[in-house]
């Protein structure tokens, strides 16, 4: 591949824009020629980055982040140097490092397990992209954080972590309320509307149930009650899906007390790790994220994302080139064909 041609990872209007696309081009030659195999990064570490967002991922990963940060910046009215970013739930992406390239006031790197932050720090030393600082835990770390050192992010930006978040609800509560940042801008594939997609994650919520949570429930509440019998188990194996914290020990109490277990709010077919709360997989419609968002206090945009077209094979890529004109002349429905969706919550102070 030709490292020195100019690719066009967001379509050139501005000043912004130019910026963003040559810096993604200078990111994606760093990562061409990055060996990931040449660090001290785990198995793992290196597994996800090689699968997710390097070899053939790798430009559609870019052309991602850069979406993200380019129609983040325009809503918040400000210049670049004037914004400063946190890539909430970062993981080992490259949405911080195109961001730590731009020239952002701040950049802030957060990951719920600091494993990711370790793994972002090598990455970024090679790379010699300067970050402010790596932020870990949950959205309650990052207002404390935020609170702590008088920070306002501007942008509180997102990949395929929104559909993550145990109680979304709580989370965008929290978030207004704390007013911390203005602009929170976060995509998801967790997109009900394209029926491929949803079977996707209906296909995936059932593959990780089965093979881990399931049983680590099972485990956990042979933990809080020894003296269980199977009926009783089974039972409450299926009661605790989709519950994590206080809530997965107020269902099992509740189980025994013979009174009500509070449902769990757009369970669905999902699932998620009962002592993290991690990995749930909230596949929600249009008008859930409307009711979660504008209920915190946001005004809110549910908008259309877009198909890779930089896959092995041609004929795949034909397709998504279809998909994205569908999606574009669609307008604001052209949700039902996208691979992907953004949710834009906007925080007006005037």
């Amino acid at each position: 591949m030709d490292t020195d041609q100019k690719h066009s990872f967001i379509d050139i209007t501005d000043n912004e824009s130019r910026l963003i696309n040559d810096q993604a081009n200078c990111l994606y030659t760093k990562l061409l020629s990055f060996q990931i195999n040449d660090t001290d990064i785990d198995d793992f570490g290196k597994y996800y980055f090689t699968n997710h967002h390097s070899g053939n991922r790798l430009f559609f990963s870019i052309k991602s982040s850069a979406d993200i940060i380019y129609n983040a910046i325009k809503k918040t009215n400000k210049l670049i140097k004037d914004i400063t970013l946190i890539d909430y739930g970062a993981g080992l992406g490259t949405l911080f490092l195109l961001a730590g390239s731009v020239g952002f006031k701040k950049v802030y790197f957060n990951d719920y397990f600091s494993q990711w932050a370790a793994y972002a720090k090598i990455v970024c030393s090679k790379l010699d992209i300067s970050i402010t600082d790596y932020i870990v835990g949950d959205i309650d770390a990052v207002i404390n954080y935020g609170k702590a050192n008088d920070i306002h992010f501007d942008i509180l930006a997102t990949r395929n972590v929104v559909e993550h978040i145990y109680k979304l609800r709580n989370f965008y509560s929290k978030l207004y309320q704390a007013d911390i940042t203005s602009v929170c801008y976060a995509t998801t594939t967790a997109n009900y509307y394209n029926i491929a997609m949803r079977l996707k994650h209906y296909w995936h919520h059932y593959q990780v149930e089965k093979k881990y949570y399931k049983k680590q429930r099972a485990d956990y509440i042979k933990e809080l009650v020894p003296s269980i019998n199977d009926e009783n188990l089974h039972q409450l194996v299926k009661l605790t899906r989709g519950r994590a914290f206080a809530d997965f020990t107020l269902a099992v109490n509740c189980y025994f007390k013979k009174e009500p277990i509070p449902e769990v709010e757009f369970l669905g077919t999902n699932t998620c790790d009962c002592k993290t709360g991690v990995w749930a997989e909230n596949l929600i419609t249009g008008k859930n994220y409307t009711d979660i968002i504008q209920t915190a206090g946001f005004t809110f945009e549910y908008t259309a994302g877009f198909c890779d077209t930089h896959y092995k094979y041609s004929i795949v890529n034909f397709i998504a080139r279809i998909l994205n004109r569908l999606i574009k002349i669609s307008g604001k429905k052209g949700y039902w064909f996208a691979p992907f969706v953004n949710i834009i919550a906007v925080k007006n102070n005037g």
